[in-house]
């Protein structure tokens, strides 16, 4: 029985590794947080073996959690929820009522339409469907029989996988978290990939367990160690190099932002500060520009700096922030600066296969006018 987890440095080849490391022979099941990841793997999986192998399922992990673990127990949790009679009419991607709301003086207070978790229109909107956000959390809650819902389906899907492996680890958040843990003690074989560096950095899922607790961040020391009391083997060697960044590069991200990163060596690249003559690199559209919002706002091709996560490009240049404007100094400090931001530069900084150009937010500001497609930026 193998329970893992691999940490791995961006661009060290998550997807890569998960691909080419299943038996094609065995029943596996790859799991990822969102389609494009899916559609990475099958790339992957087919770039390994030609095909995506007969016995390989491939899913979201929401569409994993809806068809394994709610649909096939739709009889128990209508019991579990006193509503024998329960028949679902599918699934919504609407968020359901909160718990609080703002009122119009701008204080938050309870939300009349808010239904407790001990209930099951907590789960359910009144079409009877299945908002998607609760579905772990669903899981979790209810019991079939004597046991758990969870543990019943950790054993069902024993008899059908081999091995269950989850690409991104590092997305997910509370209720999809505590879901994964759970079903992993049950689990005979189970792999969990990911970044710890590049949590926080999506435009959803950025708070709360396993990287914070209460309003405290959870290092990564720490982070490690509890998935070890979670009874998680943790491999840290495997994929501890980039196959994409540039040793030039690698070092200069262990430095300035503490992240420990080497390089294979594969690719070759300089970190270059751009002092002089930014039109001529804001312009040349074969370095990509990475902002820290607000890139459909430019004329320049350009990404966000959170949105280019899973990208590789030939070569970019990161427009940084007033934060880091003093980043090439010796006296640099992280102090300060939340994890979340500098998790976003660390993505940004590790995309380029090549040469990565760094703009100050000065030297920016003073052509920014120049590239604006609109006032307020």
């Amino acid at each position: 029985m193998v329970k893992q987890v691999v940490l791995a440095v961006a661009g060290a080849g998550k997807t890569y590794r998960i691909c080419h490391a299943i038996d094609p022979e065995k029943r596996n099941f790859i799991l990822a947080f969102t389609h494009e990841n899916v559609a990475n793997i099958q790339r992957e999986l087919i770039d390994a073996f030609g095909t995506i192998p007969e016995l390989t399922t491939i899913s979201t992990f929401h569409s994993f959690v809806y068809h394994n673990l709610i649909l096939p127990y739709e009889p128990s949790i209508g019991v579990h929820f006193g509503c024998a009679q329960f028949d679902s009419k599918g699934i919504t991607p609407t968020d359901p009522p909160p718990q609080r709301i703002k009122s119009s003086d701008g204080k938050m207070i309870p939300n009349r339409r808010y239904v407790a978790k001990d209930k099951l229109p907590h789960y359910i909107d009144g079409g009877s469907r299945y908002y998607c956000a609760t579905l772990s959390e669903l899981a979790l809650q209810v019991n079939c029989g004597k046991t758990t819902l969870v543990n019943r389906a950790a054993k069902r899907l024993n008899l059908f996988y081999d091995e269950v492996c989850i690409d991104e680890f590092q997305d997910f958040r509370k209720h999809d978290y505590d879901l994964i843990v759970k079903l992993s003690k049950t689990l005979n074989n189970v792999t969990l990939v990911g970044d710890y560096f590049q949590h926080s950095v999506s435009g959803q899922n950025n708070s709360g367990k396993p990287f914070v607790k209460g309003k405290v961040e959870i290092g990564y020391q720490e982070f490690r160690e509890n998935l070890k009391k979670e009874g998680f083997a943790i491999d840290e060697k495997t994929l501890c190099k980039s196959r994409r960044c540039a040793p030039a590069v690698c070092s200069f991200v262990s430095e300035k932002l503490d992240i420990p990163i080497a390089s294979l060596g594969n690719n070759k690249g300089e970190v270059i500060w751009v002092e002089e003559d930014s039109d001529a690199i804001l312009s040349n559209d074969r370095i990509t520009k990475l902002v820290y919002n607000n890139s459909d706002g430019y004329a320049f091709r350009s990404v966000n700096w959170s949105y280019s996560k899973g990208d590789t490009m030939d070569s970019t240049c990161v427009v940084l922030t007033d934060r880091f404007e003093k980043l090439a100094e010796e006296s640099f400090s992280l102090k300060g600066i939340s994890r979340q931001t500098i998790n976003k530069l660390y993505v940004a900084l590790t995309r380029s296969r090549g040469d990565v150009y760094l703009m100050r937010a000065s030297v920016f500001k003073s052509v920014r006018d120049r590239y604006c497609l609109s006032k307020g930026i």
